[in-house]
C-alpha cells in the first residue's frame, strides 16, 4: 500500500477503538492508547511509511506467499467471524485445498518481533529512571508502534500473499494500490509540505467537506458503514493464541480473497488494465471494502491487545511495590 493509505488505516484503527463500545476495564486501557496515539499523531505517517522508505524489506517481511498444493498438509486457520475476509475466503473453492508458503517470507514473524518490541519497550520505561540511556524514548516505541500498522496493513493486500507475481506484467499490484491511495487523497486534505494529514477537532484527518455529497457514494464510506456496523471483537480467532498466530490467518485468508478476485486461471501474463475489473466473483469496491475494513480492525486489535498487556504488567509491578 501506498504512503497516506498506510497512514489513514493507522487513524483510522485508533477511530475504531474510541468509537467502539468496550467493557469498562478494556475502556481505559483504549483510552491510553488513544490519548497517546493523539500526542504523536504527526509522526504517523512518517513512520507508518518507514518500512518501505528506509528499512526496504519488501521482499520477505512484507508478504507471506501462498501457492494451491494437493501435495502439502498446511491448513486453514480461524479469523473472527465479523471479518469480511473471512466470509469471503469460506466461500473459496481453495479452502478445501492445502497450500505451500514461500520459505523465506515472514510476515507475521516481523509482526510479532515488532508487537513483542513494543510491549519490551514499554516495561522498560516503566523500570528505568527517567533519561536512562537503555529505556527508549516514546518517539521510538510510537514508531515502532507505526511500523507495526504498515506490516498488518500489508497482509491485508492479498497479492502480498499470493504466489502469482502480479507486480509484473501491467503491475496490477501497484495500480490497485495507487487507486486507494487516490481516493484518501481525493477525500481527505493533505499537508503535502509537512507530509501528514489535517485534523478535525477530534484530531482525525480531516475530510474535504467541498465534496462530501461525492463521499458519501465512495469505497470509503462504505468502509466507514461496515466498520460502525461491525461489532469489535477482542478474540484472535479461535486457536490463535498470539499476534503471530492471527497474522498467519490474516495471510490465508487474503490469499483466497486474492483468487476470488482474480480467478486461478490469470495470473501476471494475461490481467490487463481493462479486463482485471471483471475476471472474478467480487467487484474491485467489495475487495477494496474488505482490505480496508478488515486492515482497519486487525491494526485496532493487535494495538488494543499489545497496549492491554503491556498495562496489565504495569498493574501487577506497581501492586509489587
Amino acid at each position: 500500500m501506498k504512503k497516506f493509505t498506510h497512514a489513514w488505516l493507522a487513524f483510522m484503527a485508533i477511530k475504531r477503538l474510541e468509537e467502539t463500545n468496550l467493557s469498562e476495564t478494556d475502556r481505559r486501557y483504549a483510552n491510553k492508547l488513544i490519548r497517546w496515539f493523539k500526542n504523536h499523531k504527526d509522526d504517523v505517517t512518517q513512520g507508518a511509511w518507514y518500512p518501505d522508505s528506509v528499512i526496504k524489506d519488501m521482499a520477505n517481511s512484507h508478504v507471506l506467499k501462498l501457492t494451491p498444493s494437493d501435495e502439502a498438509e498446511n491448513k486453514f486457520k480461524r479469523l473472527p467471524s465479523s471479518y469480511l475476509n473471512y466470509r469471503y475466503g469460506k466461500k473459496s473453492p481453495l479452502k478445501k485445498k492445502s497450500f505451500l508458503i514461500e520459505k523465506s517470507d515472514n510476515l507475521p514473524d516481523r509482526c510479532e518481533s515488532i508487537a513483542q518490541s513494543v510491549i519490551d519497550g514499554l516495561k522498560m520505561q516503566e523500570e528505568e529512571d527517567k533519561g536512562s540511556p537503555v529505556s527508549p524514548t516514546d518517539n521510538q516505541i510510537a514508531l515502532l508502534l507505526f511500523m507495526l500498522s504498515h506490516y498488518i496493513a500489508d497482509a491485508h493486500m492479498p497479492f502480498h500473499c499470493d504466489s502469482r507475481r502480479f507486480s509484473e506484467g501491467k503491475d496490477l499490484h501497484g495500480y490497485i494500490e495507487g487507486k486507494w491511495d487516490d481516493m484518501i487523497r481525493r477525500y481527505y486534505l493533505i499537508d503535502e509540505d509537512n507530509e501528514r494529514f489535517f485534523y478535525n477537532p477530534k484530531g482525525y484527518p480531516l475530510r474535504d467537506s467541498s465534496i462530501d455529497q461525492e463521499y458519501q457514494s465512495s469505497v470509503l464510506k462504505t468502509v466507514d458503514d461496515e466498520l460502525h456496523d461491525r461489532k469489535f471483537i477482542k478474540s484472535w480467532g479461535a486457536k490463535n493464541s498470539n499476534v503471530w498466530d492471527f497474522m498467519s490467518a490474516i495471510c490465508q485468508y487474503s490469499y483466497l480473497l486474492s483468487y476470488r478476485f482474480i480467478p486461478e486461471q490469470y495470473d501476471h501474463t494475461n490481467v490487463t488494465l481493462t479486463n482485471w475489473q471483471s475476471l472474478g466473483l467480487i467487484s474491485f469496491d467489495d475487495f477494496s471494502v474488505a482490505v480496508l475494513s478488515d486492515a482497519i480492525d486487525s491494526i485496532a486489535r493487535v494495538w488494543f491487545r499489545v497496549w492491554r498487556r503491556y498495562l496489565k504488567w504495569e498493574r501487577k509491578q506497581r501492586a509489587k511495590k
